[in-house]
């Protein structure tokens, strides 16, 4: 018989340590025959990513030495961070960002400099396995500059051009990504872009010839960037997403182009649109060398579409156009599809299924789990399973979450009582939620609390206009929309009014601090390394989101009063409830001095608050530890503030003037 307890006071058996345990975030995935490999971030190892090999006949192993980290920094956010090629393994090691070679020895091939720090990813080799050629982003002490370049592989005494030597290939960009060579290492695509843009507003797509030694003749742009395309309707601004060559040398794309990110191939100079519907086939490129579609044999590609926020894994027939849903139990296929012979790899998840990587026979349409899981802590009668809710924004705009409501078979609430309502607001800005099973969402509702995890506009998922509803718009349409959710979640009696929180990371948490600041629905809220000044922001910023504001809010120095007018910090009067804020003190994308601000600001007005600040830490909590503090703080925290009693065992953390 279930007890009776007010929401948010039940106790769970999905502990912050029992999250933290299942702590391993996947990274970089890369197939080799019918072998596949793929990163592991994992918490009990402090964040170590670790490289792992899943053979063809089943046997699973961690392929590098144990004390190699492997990871790429470039844009910050990293990925494409090692190959596989016929077994041997190149590889950017996390401790020095050098290039390595491992196919049981190991070797390093490239350098590191006294003069500027150099960083490489997102990596292709060439037919004759002569060079490998790459993204390499070069810190001078003013400037960064991002390049093609090759990476010599040559052991030949008599080669003139030494192994691990490395040549600019193409320049003058100020970004590139996706290089990719035929399948006989003639011919080069890349993708490249400048600044203010950013790779999901305008990127284009190049072509080169690439001779034996490395060298490239007849660069030109194919399609992409500021130009229309002729004798079209096609939008004057494209971005280009993951080009790839099919073994027939014909070149495939997403683009843009017409609202909806399709996939796109070009042949003697012909453009194809291969799928026409209204259906997001690409992903933003906030990471390098992702991939949302595969190539086959005889024109059929496997690709995954989102459609109203979930993502369904599909065929394609090139031939006739025809695009065949596949049905499996995963509404979420993370951000790598990738294709050897016999199968299908991508890593996955469902409402009711959690995130791991699989492989899908081809032939059997079989699907099989590659990685070892621990059970999830909580039985499937226990979950919360996400409902897809549309609703409207103050201005009449369609809004789109998931909605979570408490779940916990050993409670109920008292009659007449509605749960306290957590707002998830995800980062980006320009990403998308999806209702996979994520135990950290389901920490909260197995202890009473409701959650609606918000895509709002400016979200990837919905088409090109839902997303550019937020250009010029950021700390306005996000805000508008949480709290639309929040209040339509009130109407239909499912969401207490007076016990309304709001939480996010990053841009996420610049919309919570706008939300607290320059409205007044929400009890309290989290800000996990959040956004205070947008001017620090644009001044402080790494170069890959230097310029990122220009969209989001407008040129600065120009716009400089409507920067201020948007930034929490120049408002801090106006704020009249509990804040807690979580950072790293390593964080190179939104500064300690962003928190460190606000906290001046919130002990001046003497506002409740708490600040954890944790040390090692980036932008991304890595470590086991932090994982559990930080959960652990944000669950006292909510307690408190909202005078929730309850048993658990929880370290007290420090409120300021509650």
């Amino acid at each position: 018989m279930s007890k009776v307890r007010p929401y948010g006071s039940w106790t769970s058996s999905l502990t912050a340590e029992k999250l933290a345990d299942k702590g391993i975030r996947f990274g970089h995935m890369c197939v080799d025959g019918d072998d596949l490999y793929w990163l592991e971030s994992r918490v009990k190892e402090q964040g170590r990513s670790v490289l792992v090999k899943h053979s063809a006949d089943g046997s699973l192993e961690d392929i590098l030495p144990n004390d190699i980290s492997v990871r790429t920094k470039v844009h910050e956010y990293g990925s494409g961070d090692f190959l596989v090629d016929q077994k041997t393994v190149y590889f950017v090691n996390a401790k020095n960002q050098c290039v390595y070679r491992f196919d049981g020895e190991l070797l390093r091939l490239t350098e590191p400099s006294k003069q500027a720090e150099q960083r490489f990813a997102d990596f292709a080799i060439s037919y004759d396995k002569k060079f490998l050629v790459c993204v390499r982003e070069t810190h001078h002490e003013n400037e960064v500059v991002n390049e093609l370049v090759s990476i010599s592989l040559s052991n030949d005494e008599n080669d003139p051009i030494n192994q691990g030597c490395v040549k600019v290939l193409h320049s003058g960009f100020d970004f590139y990504s996706f290089p990719r060579l035929t399948k006989f290492g003639h011919r080069l695509c890349w993708t490249c872009w400048n600044q203010p843009d950013m790779p999901w507003d305008a990127a284009e797509l190049w072509v080169a010839d690439i001779h034996q030694d490395g060298s490239l003749d007849a660069a030109h742009k194919i399609v992409g960037g500021g130009e229309q395309i002729e004798n079209s309707n096609l939008q004057d601004q494209q971005s280009i997403y993951q080009p790839m060559w099919s073994d027939d040398g014909v070149l495939h794309y997403i683009s843009d182009a017409s609202g909806w990110t399709n996939i796109y191939s070009c042949r003697d100079g012909i453009l194809n649109a291969l799928t026409p519907i209204d259906r997001e086939f690409g992903i933003p490129q906030w990471v390098l060398a992702s991939s949302t579609y595969a190539l086959g044999a005889n024109n059929q590609i496997y690709a995954v579409y989102i459609q109203q926020g979930q993502q369904q894994l599909c065929h394609i027939d090139a031939e006739t156009g025809h695009i065949e849903p596949i049905a499996l139990p995963f509404k979420y296929f993370g951000d790598h599809l990738l294709l050897s012979k016999h199968f299908l790899y991508f890593r996955a998840a469902g409402p009711a299924v959690e995130e791991a990587i699989y492989r899908f026979d081809i032939k059997t349409e079989k699907v099989e789990r590659l990685n070892q899981l621990k059970d999830f802590p909580l039985s499937i009668e226990e979950l919360s399973v996400a409902q897809s809710i549309e609703f409207k924004s103050e201005q009449q705009r369609a809004c789109h979450a998931f909605y979570y409501k408490p779940s916990n078979s050993q409670y109920t609430a008292p009659e007449n009582t509605s749960p306290p309502l957590i707002v998830m607001s995800h980062g980006g800005p320009t990403a998308m939620t999806n209702n996979s099973l994520n135990a950290a969402i389901q920490f909260w509702t197995h202890r009473g609390f409701a959650v609606v995890d918000v895509n709002y506009g400016g979200s990837t998922g919905y088409g090109k206009k839902y997303r550019n509803s937020l250009r010029g718009n950021w700390g306005i349409v996000d805000v508008e929309d949480c709290i639309a959710a929040a209040k339509y979640l009130v109407s239909e009696g499912v969401a207490d009014e007076k016990s309304l929180l709001i939480r996010g990371g990053s841009a996420g948490g610049y919309t919570t601090l706008c939300a607290l600041t320059f409205h007044d629905v929400f009890a309290a809220g989290m800000s996990r390394y959040g956004v205070a000044d947008l001017e620090s922001l644009a001044s402080d910023s790494h170069k890959f989101e230097a310029r990122y504001l220009d969209s989001m809010i407008g040129a600065y120095p120009q716009e400089k009063e409507l920067y201020k007018a948007r930034s929490p910090i120049h408002f801090t009067e106006k704020l009249s409830c509990p804040i807690l804020l979580l950072q790293g003190e390593d964080d190179k994308v939104v500064p300690p001095n962003q928190a460190e601000m606000m906290v001046e600001a919130l002990n001046k007005l003497k506002i409740p608050f708490a600040y954890q600040l944790y040390s090692g830490e980036g932008h991304g909590f890595r470590k086991s530890e932090t994982i559990v503090n930080a959960l652990n703080s944000e669950l006292y925290f909510y307690r408190k503030i909202l005078n929730i009693e309850n048993s658990e065992k929880l370290a007290e953390i420090e409120i300021l003037f509650v």
